[in-house]
Formats: structure tokens, sequence, C-alpha cells
């Protein structure tokens, strides 16, 4: 079969598309969890929320009827990419048969696709502002120059580190400026500026992650780092953050639970908002400090019935870091058992998945716990998951062929395949929780 673009466009979406559907809907058994639809069309998506019950009650003598209490929550739809790049003449290379093709972009194409549901489980534990890390005001000196043999090194604090948001070979840039909610900023790690903006020129790329220091090695071009070599480290209004995304990721719980938080304890300024609704009684999550306290069952309890004393609904998901999950593994043995998880969406239930879940039972019965990755190694969230939902555009997560095929020429001698998925995420606050600083 002679090689044309077009052929290897269809013969691409063919096989990949399929295994894009796959990647999307069981490569996270978190996510995997979550419903999620096509119906986000328009500029915005308006949900909306009742706050309390409807009509009104009473004995003895016929109630006063009063109008039911809603609030409209507002979706922005956000963005999320990954792109995937082949040189034309790898393209020649592979042209003799679609099996010869088909091998050559097997791996690259399947990592691709596994590096975009990680980036998505990232900002579904994020707080949408694309920060990986931040500054504390008393980290190491950066040090090195920023070349491939002499890369940036840059150390974070304990509370401000999660090695699951860093990836040799990503692209970050640093952020400046950060004034979150102050001076009429209403978002979490808002209001700084990144370096460069959108341009390519002060993109880094780390090329190591040093788990037990705490630290990335990036290399680039970079007049913030440069001017801190020796002298400072990264202060607490300055972050690093990944490539072109700062303030673009989806809401995600940790955006939740903060803001949450803040306003339990009374330190929201300004007109701070979840989806253009005001934080209250009904439209917060729970949010509890264990002050480093040791994980215990009843802490876990009382994580489960403060979510049911308040909305009259369940958890049905519990997602602990690993480091929790292995302490919470060792408190009940005789109360463990596995479980299989499958995704939310019927369509995808008729394979079988192997992925195995613990049911940890609780005072309000059996909730599978599932570990995720992008949990900090302090914390567990109670979730509800009916009442969190993605609303994408028509199409979903897909391949982007409107120009007639798969694979667009770059400037340069390549061709570079997108993925992608626009949409939101609606989190539902007052039927989640969220446990945190644990004893590690």
């Amino acid at each position: 079969m002679s090689w044309t673009l077009q052929s290897r466009s269809e013969s691409f979406k063919i096989k990949y598309g399929k295994l894009a559907d796959a990647v999307f809907n069981t490569a996270n058994p978190v996510l995997m969890q979550v419903k999620k639809n096509e119906k986000f069309t328009g500029k915005q998506y308006i949900e909306n929320n009742p706050m309390g019950f409807s009509g009104s009650v009473g004995s003895r003598v016929l109630p006063k009827s009063n109008s039911a209490q809603y609030e409209n929550a507002v979706l922005h739809s956000k963005k999320c990419y990954a792109t995937l790049e082949v040189e034309r003449e790898a393209f020649k290379a592979s042209a003799s048969d679609d099996g010869a093709f088909f091998s050559f972009m097997k791996e690259p194409t399947k990592k691709a696709l596994e590096s975009f549901m990680r980036n998505w489980s990232r900002q579904f534990f994020g707080d949408g502002s694309g920060i990986l890390g931040r500054g504390d005001n008393a980290a190491a000196n950066i040090t090195g120059a920023g070349t491939s043999g002499s890369p940036y090194v840059i150390t974070f604090a304990t509370a401000n580190w999660n090695e699951a948001n860093f990836e040799e070979k990503d692209f970050v840039q640093i952020v400046t400026g950060i004034t979150d909610l102050t001076g009429g900023v209403t978002d979490i790690g808002a209001g700084g500026a990144a370096e460069g903006g959108d341009t390519e020129t002060n993109l880094l790329e780390i090329v190591e992650v040093v788990p037990s220091s705490r630290q990335i090695k990036v290399v680039g071009t970079s007049a913030v780092l440069a001017a801190k070599v020796g002298a400072d480290g990264l202060n607490s209004n300055e972050a690093v953050v990944m490539q072109r995304s700062y303030m673009g990721d989806l809401t995600g719980l940790r955006k939740v639970s903060t803001l949450s938080a803040m306003f339990d304890a009374a330190t929201l300024v300004g007109a701070a908002k979840l989806y253009d609704v005001s934080l209250q009684r009904r439209w917060k999550m729970h949010v509890k400090d264990a002050a480093a306290a040791a994980l215990t069952k009843p802490l876990l309890n009382e994580m489960a019935l403060a979510v049911e004393k308040k909305v009259g609904k369940t958890i049905n998901i519990i997602v602990p870091s690993y480091e929790q999950f292995q302490k919470l593994l060792d408190l009940s043995e005789d109360q463990k058992r596995y479980t299989v998880c499958m995704p939310s969406s019927k369509e995808y239930q008729k394979a079988v998945y192997g992925f195995k879940a613990v049911e940890y039972m609780t005072t309000t019965g059996p909730v599978p716990v599932i570990p995720d990755r992008m949990v900090k190694p302090d914390e567990i969230f109670f979730l509800n998951k009916d009442y969190i939902e993605f609303y994408l555009r028509p199409g979903g997560a897909e391949w982007a062929e409107d120009d007639g095929t798969v694979f667009l020429r770059t400037s340069g001698d390549s061709y570079e395949a997108r993925y992608a998925m626009y949409g939101e995420c609606l989190i539902v606050p007052a039927f989640h929780a969220h446990l945190k600083n644990l004893a590690v």
C-alpha cells in the first residue's frame, strides 16, 4: 500500500480512536467513576442548584408557603490538550504497510494519551491555577545555570511538594507576583504573570525529579531563576506552573477545599466565588485539618458522617494518597474486602476490568477506597461521585481532525497530532469532604 497522508490519517483514526476511548474511560480508576456528558454548548453552561428544601412545612395550622432558593452555577469552558509530533522521515520509513505504521506509532501514541490522562487527573485534584509547586520564602537557594550540563535546581518545602505533579520531559514556566485572594483577586494562585507569557521563550524542560530532596532540575532560559542563583529560592508569590497553562486548568477538588476552608475561617477576601456562586453553608465542602494527627477509624467515620449529616447523602468513594492508603489498610483487617471498579458510563461496562479497589466499612456502609498518586501524602478526599460531573463540548476528548487530517504539518519537517478536550468539571461542594494535614 503506497503511503499517503490521507490514508495514514484514516488508519490512525480507526486504530487509535478506539485506544483513545479506552484510555479516556479506564486509565484512572477514580476519574472513570465520574459522570461525563457532552452537552456543553454555547459560551457558558448554567446549572441550577437548590440550596435547601422547597415549599414550607408545619403542624396544627396550614403553613405559609415560601419559595425555594436556587443558585446558578456558571461553567466556563477550559481547554485540555496533548500533542504528538512525528518526523516526516519516520513516516516514510514506516510507509511499506499499515502494520509497519501501527508498530511505529503504537508506543508514542499510547504514552501521549496516558500523559493526557495524567494531566487531567492532576487538574481534577488541583486548584485550577496550573501551579505544580509553589515557593515558601524559605526554600534553598536556586543553583545551576539552566544548561544541560548544569540545570537549574529548584527545591520545594515539604508542604508545597507533590512528586506526582512533576515528570521528566514536561515543559514548565516560572510564575511571579501571585496575589491570590487579595486586592480583588478571587482565585487560588491568581494575580501573577508567567515568565514569557504564551510564547516558548521561557519554557523550561524538566530533566530530573529528585523526590528524596524535593527538587526538580530544569533546562532553559529564565531571568527569574538566573537572578536567584546562589542568593534566593522561590518565594511564596512565585511558583512553577505547567507550560502556558497558568490559570487555565479545570476546577479541581483542591480549589473547592481551599475556598471552603477559608469561608469557615472567615478569611475570604472580596467576592470570592465558586462557579460564580458565593460560598455559603450549603455551597462549601466539609474540610478538617487533622493537625498532624494519625489516621484512625473514628476520624474516617467522622468525615463520612459529617457529609451525611449536612446533606442527607452518604459519600460513596474514598480517595486517599498512597501513604494514607497504606495506613488505612492496617486499621481494620477484618473489615477489609476487595471489589471491582467499573466506569460510571454503561457504554464502557461491557469489558472486564482488572483493577481492584478496597471496600472499607464505615458506619454508613461499605465504601470503595481508591488511592490516587495526585493526592498529597497527608490527605484523603471523601466524595460522592453522583455530585461530580464533567461537562464537555460535543465529541468529548478526541483527536482533532477538523482540517481533514489528524496529522498537521508543523513549521519544521514534522507532523503533529493533537488530542483535545474542552469543558469544565462541576463539583457540587456540600456532598464532599477533605481531611488534610494527617501524620505521614
